[in-house]
This record gives structure tokens, sequence and C-alpha cells, in this order.
């Protein structure tokens, strides 16, 4: 607190006024925040004068700036009336307030213990005639009693009450408004008992002439800290027995949930808490699993608390069970698994829910149904495996990489382990709905198959056997005023990254799809964070993962210990749901992929041409690379995109006009190309690059420079994207396929290619696989090359550096799911990330 140097203006008559006033219960005619400002405002001593009148006080305020105020209070009946200088009314309000404080400040240095009586006027007027001398104060010989604080646990708080012992140690309340008389010394000691009492956050109540402290986080430091002071005062403090239990301090309760079965696919928990070894009341139970973390007052126990990893639990619990819209009390039973995630949740889960967990978490599968000889055994085993999770009621991930066979493991789990009498759903993007009917058609073309369109939607019903449909994400968004009414058997997502942003109306609408089994297909569930986990599974299975603020909250933790703590647990909690092989682990018919890094040197217009981009942006951006993705980030990603072209073909930059072969790349990829397309063997090539614009420029240079070879382009412009891909596939010679990096991405097989070239490899490299998967897949037979054209010492290096970074992140957090880091977060500023070094001598 500081110290104070304020004036204070008074007579002895006001200041008797006033003390009567303020020991009246007067912060309740003030809110809760005004009283908040109020006491800051005391603290601060930014009260500089109080003058006190009979009916009114003026306070005078100064705060830091010098500026000058003051508060009128007015004491009228229903409490104090404060008019001010300010014009914010609360302001001026807790002004008043804080000057209150400093008024009963003034009260306990100055007021007399006697009460004032004020003399006769003649009396007055001749004692002010005489020598200014202090009059004689009767002394009053009636003998004190002694004051006993005493302290009442309640269910709602602690209670302050007081009484008198007198000599023959009969008790009278201390605490009563009949105005009978009290000796000097007492009055004394019961304003300071009030004072001390207002002090340690207790509130007078007029109806029952008591104080209460309601806040329990305030009653374990009064018991530990304050009352030793008052003891020092008052020779003796009366306890009962619950206030004694809240005077051993605070203990530490166990939440614990007794789970039951409610059906198959369903469970019933109900919390309990435990102290020691004596379980608390249900009421009592319910009351604190509701309010959850810090102290509360619990009747016969004393003070409690509920740990934070405990509190943190339910929270989760609380916001989970808010998609919950069926029954209070009954949950899907797959939430076990987001609870026992939790460090501070400890479930008793009876034994038929026990023996269910252990047997989905069993990695090998029971079912000994015959299956297609013409599947290989780990396809065997991901059939198996999501039909187990159907068995159980719980819904998973297949991440299987890129060229497994997804698409036959879910085919297959739909003819063998069908919904008899519902209809099931694929949705995928548009680019793979052809794939999705030719697989039906080719593996189990008893499978009736249906796309979703304008002209034909899910809600004709069927009257043979059930179909399985397939939908476009953009025509599944289209149709979502008929997801309500349609229930399917199956709901699988193909592509399922492709929902990771989890406020876009098509997310919203594949949530919408009510099935019986939910699936999700995807060889690169994250893409760029772990929210696009969170998202999958909150399609997959609401609530698992809890509340999105919580989730996003824990991964931009700048606690480094518990956010690793955080995605590990993570990856336990979903170790039943996902399940994901990798090629060299499963694939053994595969050939080997050769992965490298080709240097490409700059040559003098692509080096000058960075250089100006590069310039232009320092001026128009600033070095700050953190400000620059915040406050521009369109501007800071075009120049990213700018200097990404001036490295592949400096005549992709609008102001610049060249010749595509004074590209140091495209040179280098000349030379490439006629080493892999000469010779014996009809060699394939596939070239990548995200630039549509510059492969048009590639296209006439390759006819020129190789007249007899097929040479084919793949891009978002084409309309039959199977006609180029079967003529690569089957081209008898030697071909080259130019394709879009997102064309090409899904929902192709171009397996009859031994050469990859990624002309403009960019961060991220789940993108990256996806393209190079096109052509490693299960059908390669093989060794595939692939080659990531880098241009010397421009921005490219340091993103192929930070490409590696990534993996390594990628494949530490949930074996092969993971997520990226901002470029922010690797580049201290623009310089470091772009500038074009000199090449290495």
């Amino acid at each position: 607190m500081s110290s104070r140097l304020s004036s204070r203006v008074y007579n002895t008559a006001a200041l008797e006024v006033w003390f009567n006033n303020v020991g009246l219960d007067w912060e309740q005619s003030f809110a809760r925040e005004t009283l908040r400002r109020g006491r800051e405002i005391y603290r601060q001593g930014q009260i500089s004068g109080v003058e006190l009148a009979d009916d009114e006080a003026i306070v005078h305020c100064q705060f830091a700036r010098k500026d000058t105020c003051y508060a009128v209070i007015e004491w009228t009946a229903q409490g104090p009336k404060v008019r001010s200088s300010i014009d914010d009314d609360a302001l001026g309000e807790a002004v008043a307030v804080g000057g209150i404080y400093e008024i009963e400040e003034l009260i306990a240095d100055e007021i007399d213990p006697l009460p004032y009586e004020p003399k006769p006027a003649e009396a007055e007027q001749a004692s002010e005639d005489t020598a200014e001398s202090e009059p004689e104060v009767p002394v009053d010989d009636t003998p004190a009693r002694r004051l006993t604080p005493q302290l009442e646990g309640l269910r709602s708080g602690l209670r302050l009450t007081a009484y008198w012992v007198n000599e023959d140690f009969s008790r009278e309340p201390a605490f009563r408004s009949d105005g009978v008389p009290m000796h000097s010394s007492e009055r004394e000691i019961l304003v300071r008992l009030t004072a001390k009492a207002r002090e340690s956050g207790f509130q007078f109540r007029r109806e029952s002439n008591d104080y209460i402290l309601y806040d329990p986080e305030r009653i374990a430091p009064f018991f530990s800290h304050t009352l030793k002071r008052w003891e020092n005062v008052f020779s003796f403090i009366d306890l009962d027995l619950e206030a004694q239990r809240m005077a051993e301090g605070v203990r530490e309760v166990k939440v614990i949930g007794r789970v039951e079965s409610a059906g198959k696919e369903q469970m019933r928990v109900d919390w309990r808490l435990k102290l020691g070894r004596q379980w608390l009341d249900p009421e009592d139970a319910e009351r604190l699993a509701k309010a959850g973390r810090g102290t509360h007052v619990v009747r016969g126990l004393g003070l409690v608390r509920i740990g934070e990893e405990q509190s943190a639990a339910l929270a989760e619990w609380r916001v989970a069970a808010a998609t919950n819209q069926e029954a209070a009390q009954t949950w899907p039973r797959y939430m076990v698994f987001s609870l026992f995630s939790e460090r501070g949740a400890e479930l008793d889960l009876e034994e038929e829910l026990s023996e269910w967990r252990n047997h989905l978490l069993e990695q090998d599968c029971d079912d000994e149904k015959a299956l297609p000889e013409f599947l290989r055994d780990y396809q065997a085993q991901g059939v198996r495996w999501m039909a187990k999770l159907r068995e159980l009621g719980c819904h998973g991930l297949l991440a299987d990489e890129m060229g497994l066979g997804k698409t036959l493991q879910v085919l297959t789990l739909l003819q063998y382990y069908p919904h008899a009498e519902k209809d099931s759903l694929i949705v995928c993007p548009a680019s793979v709905v052809p794939v999705w009917e030719s697989e039906a058609r080719r593996w189990y073309p008893e499978i009736q198959t249906e796309v979703l369109s304008s002209g034909n939607d899910f809600s004709q019903k069927s009257l043979g056997a059930p179909r399985l449909w397939i939908a476009s994400y953009t025509q599944l968004r289209r149709h979502k005023h008929l997801l309500d009414a349609a229930q399917f058997g199956y709901a699988v997502l193909d592509e399922a990254q492709q929902i990771k942003n989890p406020d876009a109306k098509v997310t919203q609408a594949c949530c919408s799809i009510s099935a019986e089994c939910r699936l999700a297909l995807t060889g690169t569930p994250i893409e760029n964070r772990l929210l696009d986990l969170w998202t999958l599974f909150r399609f997959l299975m609401p609530g698992l993962l809890g509340s999105r603020r919580r989730f996003e909250e824990a991964l931009d933790s700048e606690n480094t210990k518990f956010r690793d703590s955080f995605v590990k647990r993570l990856r336990q909690q979903l170790t039943p749901f996902i399940l994901r092989r990798q090629k060299d682990k499963v694939g053994k018919d595969l050939p080997p992929k050769v992965e490298m890094d080709l240097i490409c040197p700059i040559t003098a217009l692509q080096r000058q041409t960075y250089e100006n981009l590069l310039d232009r942006g320092r001026d128009e951006l600033g070095d700050d690379l953190q400000s620059a993705m915040q406050t521009q980030s369109m501007h800071f990603f075009s120049l990213l995109t700018r200097l990404r072209q001036a490295c592949c073909d400096p005549g992709l930059i609008p102001e610049v006009h060249a010749d595509i072969q004074q590209s140091g790349k495209i040179q280098m990829l000349l030379t490439r190309l006629e080493d892999a397309l000469s010779g014996d063997g009809a060699r394939k090539v596939v070239i990548f690059s995200q630039f549509v614009s510059m492969l048009k420029r590639l296209k006439p240079l390759l006819k020129e420079a190789f007249p007899k070879v097929a040479l084919l382009e793949l891009s978002g412009r084409t309309k039959n994207r199977s006609k180029p891909v079967d003529t690569f596939q089957q081209t008898k010679g030697p071909a080259v396929i130019l394709v879009s990096l997102r064309a090409g991405g899904t929902g192709i097989t171009l397996h009859a290619a031994d050469y990859v070239f990624l002309l403009d490899p960019w961060w991220n490299p789940a993108v990256e696989s996806q393209a190079v998967d096109r052509v490693h897949r299960i059908g390669q037979d093989r060794r595939v090359f692939v080659y990531r054209m880098i241009t010397q010492g421009t921005i490219e290096e340091r993103i192929q550096h930070l490409k590696k970074e990534k993996r390594e992140l990628f494949e530490s957090t949930l074996g092969h799911l993971g997520s990226a880091k901002d470029l922010a977060e690797h580049f201290g500023d623009l310089e470091e990330l772009a500038k074009l070094l000199p090449p290495e001598s």
C-alpha cells in the first residue's frame, strides 16, 4: 500500500456521524467491480484529501497523470449517494469507494473511544474564550467485559459473531442494535474487530447482525495467517467444530468416475469424490464436480480442493458432455479413452467395460471370416481392423501411405461386413469419384453404386439391395439439407484432409452425416498442423479430443514440456483408432524409391530478377518476418511465390521477358531427360509443378527437344482426367506427362513411370508425398527415381532444410502423423529466409 499524505478536514461531530455511517454494510450499495477499483485507488494512495461535514463528505483524488477530481458522498436512508466531477460515472463511484476506505482509516486513527456529547452553546462559547487546553475526559470506571470473537463453519462459508464474557462468565451478544451503552474500552475493541473483519473479506449481514466470509479462497489464508494476528488482540477466539476443520487447511480430494455399461455402445458415468478413505456426500460431490477447480467448503470435512489436473479432466468431460443431447448421463463408450488420456481422471470400470476396452486395445483380430485371396495380408488385416471397430461401436482413421490400397480395403469391408438394410456413403474429391466407380466394378461388380448429383440423391428410397452412394465434397455440401433425414450404414471420407478446416461449410456438412460406422481415409492426415487431426476426429468421434479451444491452447503452449507431454498423451489416446502402414514395411513387393536433391545453378538473369524482387519486398514489408506475416500476409506470400517463380523460370515474372532456357533449372532438367529417355527401354517420366504457366512454357520446348517421345499434360483445366493418364500408362514407348502438383495429387495412378521430377518443391512434405505416391504405389515393378530440383543459394534451399526438420517432427509426434511449424519460428527475418547466397567455392 502506498504511503498516504492526504489532507483531512473534519470536526468531532462530523467524525462521530461518519463513524455511524461506515459502521453499516455500506459496501452492498456498490457493484463488485466498483469496489475492486475503489480498493485499488485507496491502496495506491490516490486519495489526496477528505472533508467531512455532518451531511456529506468531499473526496479529492489525484491520478498519476496529475489530473485531479472529486466525489461528493451524501448519506441517505438508502445508503451512500455519489456525485462527482468525472464524466465516467463508474470511475466517480470508485473514487467515492476509495474515499470511504480513507474515512474508515481516519476514524480508526482519530475517533475518541467515548461517544461524542455536544456541550451547551454558552459553555462551548465560554470554552473558546479560555485558554486553548484540551478538556478533561471524564473517567469511566465501569468494569470492562472480555470480547470473544466466535467463528462458525457453514455450508456456504465462515460466519463471524462475537460475545461479551461478563465477570460471572455469562455471555451477551456483541453485535446488537438496541442502543445498550458500552464502556469506552469495549467500544474501542468492537470497532477494532469490525475493521479487522472487513479487512479479511467478511461482509456484514444486517438481518442477522453478523459477518460472513463466502469466498473459500480467502478462508484458508485467514486461518493460516490472519487468525494468528487476531489472537494477539483478542485473548480467546471461539471456533466451532466446522471452523476447526477449516483451520486444518485445504486438503485435496480424489476424483473417481464409476463407469457402467448402458447398452452395447453406451456407458454411464457417475462421478464420485474421495478424501482419504472417506467418500463425499453425493450432493457435495456433484456440486464440486460442476464447480471444478478452486477451494470449496464441505460440511464435515472443512476446506477441500480438486487438483489442477483433475479439474482439467472434469472440465474436458463437461465440454464433451455438451455434444450429448440424448441423455444427461449416457455417453458413447469411446469416451473412456478421452478420460484415460487425462492424467487427473481415474476411472473405475465395471468388468464388462474393462473387457471391452482390453479387446479394443488388442492388436490381433480374432475374426476368422474368409476374405478374398487377392487381398494382400496387410489389406486383410486392415479390413478386419475396421470391422472390429464397427463391432465395438467405434470409428477409425485408416491412414495407410498412398498406394497401399485403401479403396480396395473399404470396398471389401462393405461387401463382407455389410449393413443389410442401410445405404452407405463415400465422400471424396470430384476427381476421385470415377476411381471409386471403376474400382467397385472391378473388384465387386455386385455392389450397386450411385453418384450423388442434382438429379439423383439419397432421398430416393431403394426397393432393392442397399446402395453405395458416391458423393463429391462439393455435391455433399449442396445436399446438406437432406442429411438430417438420411441414415447410413457406413460413411467414409476419402482424402479426408479435405475437411481440415473446422470452420468450412464442407466440414460442417460432413459432420452432419449420421451413420452406424464412420471411417476416414487419408495418407496425409496432417498436412500443416495437429488441428487437422482434431477436425478428423470431430467427424469420427465427437468429444473424444475435447474442445477445440483447449486443444489449440495445448498445442500453442509456450511450455515445451507441457506441449510434448500433451502430444505424447494424444498419441496414446488415438492409438486404438488409427491404423497406418508404410510401403517400406508392408509393401515388400514394391521396388525401392531413390530420392535426391538436384542443386541447379542460377543464371545471371535469374539472379538479377531474384535480387530485384527481394529488394522490392524489403522496401514494402520491412525485415520483420513475424510482423510481415501477421499484418501483410497477402503481400508476404505473394513475394514468396514470386521468388519461387524466379528460381524456376524468370519468364514467369510479368515484367520479365525471357526465354525458358534462361533458367538454370530448365537447363538441368533437359540434361537429365536426355539421360532418362535415351538408350534401351521404354522410360517414362512424370514432371510435377505447382505453376501451370510453367508447364505451358515447358511443353513446346520438350516437343522440340524430344519429338519422338509421347508428351501429355494433366492440370486442373483438363476435363477428361483419365484420358492422358490412361495414354501415359498404356503407351509402349517412352513418354513424359506434365502434371500440376494439386491436380495430380489425388485420384490417379501413374505407376508406369520410373522417373519423377519435382520442378518447384514446396515446404509441405505431405503434399509432395501425395504427388510422388501417384508413381510409387502397388503395381509398380521398377525402381523409382525422385528428383527435387533446387536452385542454389535461394529460398528453395532454406525451405528444403525446413522441410527436413518438419519431416523429423512429422515422424516423432504421432508415428508419421505430425505438425508443421511456422516459417517465423525457423527464420528470424526476411533476410535470413530469402537472401541470395553466393555459390560455394
